[in-house]
Formats: C-alpha cells, structure tokens, sequence
C-alpha cells in the first residue's frame, strides 16, 4: 500500500477527485480500509503526535511539534502555555476519517503561524464514534464531551481557543456550539449513566463557554440536496447525491411514519435567520469551494452569519468540496498560499490581537499617576472631545464587527 499511496499523493486533481468521488460512495468499512490507509501519518509525521485513547471524555490525539514522547503532565504544561489551542474535528460524512487524515495541513498551520507571527499553537484533534455503527447523535456527545474536557478539565482559557472543523466535522462543531450554549433547549446525554443512576438522571450538557474563533471548512449545514450548487456543481465535486443519501442512511435512525421529513436535519441550523451572535464565536472563518455542491448552502449560512453582525470572513476558490485540507485536488499553490495566509491571520487576530489590545490598556493604565496631586480637572471642551472620541470609538468596532470578506478568483 505505500507504493499506492504515494502515487495517489501525485496524481492529477481531476483524477484524484474520480478517485475520491468512487470511494465515499463505497460502504463504510471499505471506504475507511482505503482512506485510513491513504491518509495514514508518515514516518516524518510521528514526532507531531501524541495518542490519547479513550480516558472517559475523549479520544484522538495531540499535534505539535516533538509532542509524541510527553507524559500527561507534560503535556497539559505545553497547552497550557501554547498561544493558540486548535480543537479540530475531522470530517468524512460521518462515516470514515481519523484525527490524523490531514497532518501536512495541520503541521502547515502550526509552522506557519510560528515562523509569520512567532505564535505557539497546538491542537486537540478529536476522534468520535462513527455511523452507521454509531448513528445521531453519538459523535456530537463525542465532540461535546472532547470540548468540555479541554475547558473545564484541563482548565483551558477559551479566549485562545480556535474551533476547527471540515465538512461533517464543521456540522459537528456547529451542533457542539449551538447546543452548549443554552443547554436547557435540549436533553442529550454526555456521560453514559453511573452506579444506579437511572437514564433520565444523568448528567445534562453543561453551558460551556465559546472559543474566540471558528474556522468551518466546506460546512455540512442542511441534509438537503435541492440548491442549485447541488445542480451546477455535481460534475466537477466528488460528492454525489447517492453519496449524500449513503451518508443520511448511515448517519441518522429511519423516520417513524409520524415523524416530520425534516426531523433529521442538521439541528436545523440552516434554516435559522437569526440568532447567531447567542452561540457562534465571535470571529468566524469560511473556506467554500466554487466547485463544491455545498456551495449555496455554505454561502447562505455565511451571509446570514455576517448579516447578524458575527465577525465573519469567507474565502471562495474555484475549487471542490473540502479543499483547503484535502489539497491533492487544488491545481494552483497560489491557491493555498493564500489560504494559509488568511487562515494565520485570522487566527492572530481572533486570539493574539485581542490579548495585545488587553495588555496594552493594562499596561497604560498602571503607567498613570496615582493621588491626588495627579489628578486633573477636565474642562467642558475636554469632556466633548472625550465623549466624540468614545463615539468614534463605538461606531469603528461596530463597522469592524460587521467586517466581510470574499476572495475569489
């Protein structure tokens, strides 16, 4: 097989993409048997992992630079004190993927964001149960339970917090988002019953706090077929619509005859107009394929997104589905320089800026003088200039709250 895999790694995009196209629409555990072993981590990739088998809250693995032989404590040292902690969730159509299917694109954004910004990041890429074995919504409890360990286990600040996901792992981490921020809407289970605690007695999900920024690459935002990306796109994208039907089989239980047809959405999330300021971060980064039959979809969230006043970026590529991690299907380099550009400095400005702005206004306000003596009055002329500036003030964080962003070939 790794004579396989490293002539597929040198194929042209357009093959690639038949290749993958053939693949996703095999079933599961065909499609994993060829996938994990294509993706498998090569010998250079060994020093950025660190496994985590099952402890009770998550599994998957660390990635950072000579993290494999850490012991925990160690390891809870190095997050602790990294800059940027991604939480990663892959994707697959819920069905096939490993923590691990896209290690030179993760060690791209750690290399990257030290060497254009001297930034330390890691990143807790999580595995969760897959369907059809593990149908709704086991890998969400997965994905909630992984991001509550991170916060309230491990004790990780949120404000340098990155959620990341791609396709079925962007749904994954928009439902992890959205249900966690108002628990009280919902009743699935995190934690499997304890001692005699019947079901119903369980702990809830708790409210846990947003990370300051969200990256969703090619979301899964609506198992709906019919926009017309779905339509325009379906010749050049590897995913298929018997594709999409497989991964909705597999995904979610059989409808009961009473059962509306849309109980098995994405937790409606596409069809919200509004609200999404309550659980979304407050920086969110779009990467969308031109190619893709996502597109419309994606795009339509992103819109209603920014339109809501979320900090919102989108970057659009004439490119399929899930490009900018499964690079073998991008023709251009250009393409991806520009992407990882965007991605840094997006990250740095969600997490690095806001802590510069802090410590700054902390550092100038221990610089004033204290007592009596120091104090100032103001005039009537100073007071209006203060009060002009604090609208000016006001008036440019709401301009850049609302900033959008499209690149586009």
């Amino acid at each position: 097989m790794a004579g396989f895999r490293a002539a597929l790694r040198k194929l042209p995009p357009r093959t690639t993409i038949q290749i993958l196209r053939k693949v996703f629409s095999l079933p599961a555990p065909a499609a994993r048997l060829i996938l994990n072993d294509v993706t498998r981590p090569r010998k250079s990739h060994r020093k950025w992992i660190r496994r985590e088998s099952w402890n009770g809250a998550w599994s998957g693995c660390w990635i950072g630079e000579n993290v494999r032989h850490l012991d925990d404590h160690s390891m809870q040292a190095r997050v602790e004190k990294a800059d940027i902690v991604f939480f990663n969730v892959h994707g697959g159509g819920f069905r096939i993927g490993t923590c691990t299917m896209f290690m030179d694109t993760y060690v791209k954004w750690i290399t990257l964001l030290k060497e254009k910004y001297n930034v330390n990041a890691v990143i807790m890429s999580v595995d969760y149960r897959l369907a059809p074995e593990y149908k709704y919504p086991s890998p969400v409890e997965d994905v909630v339970g992984a991001y509550e360990y991170l916060v309230k286990t491990m004790g990780i600040d949120p404000a340098k917090i990155i959620a990341t996901g791609d396709s079925a792992g962007a749904a994954l981490v928009l439902e992890m988002l959205f249900l966690t921020h108002d628990p009280s809407m919902f009743e699935i289970l995190t934690d499997e019953p304890v001692d005699d605690q019947e079901p119903h007695d369980a702990p809830l999900l708790s409210e846990l706090p947003r990370p300051a920024g969200t990256v969703l690459i090619s979301p899964l935002v609506t198992d709906e077929t019919t926009s017309r990306s779905w339509a325009t796109n379906i010749q050049y994208d590897y995913i298929s619509q018997y594709t999409a039907k497989v991964i909705k089989r597999d995904y979610f239980e059989p409808l009961e005859p009473d059962q509306p047809p849309d109980t098995n959405q994405v937790l409606g999330i596409a069809k919200l107009q509004t609200g999404f300021q309550a659980f979304l971060s407050p920086h969110v980064l779009f990467f969308i394929g031109n190619r893709e039959v996502l597109r419309d979809d994606a795009l339509e969230l992103a819109y209603k997104t920014q339109q809501d006043g979320v900090h919102c970026q989108i970057v659009v590529e004439d490119c399929v589905h899930d490009w900018f991690c499964v690079r073998e299907v991008v023709r251009d380099e250009a393409i991806l320089d520009r992407a990882d550009t965007t991605f840094a400095e997006f990250c740095h400005g969600a997490v690095i800026a806001p802590q510069q702005l802090w410590e700054t206004a902390v550092v100038s306000q221990e610089r004033v003088p204290t007592g009596l003596g120091a104090v100032a009055e103001l005039d009537e002329t100073q007071e209006d200039e203060d009060d002009t500036d604090q609208e000016f003030f006001e008036a440019q964080t709401k301009q850049r709250s609302c900033m959008f962003n499209v690149v586009q070939d």
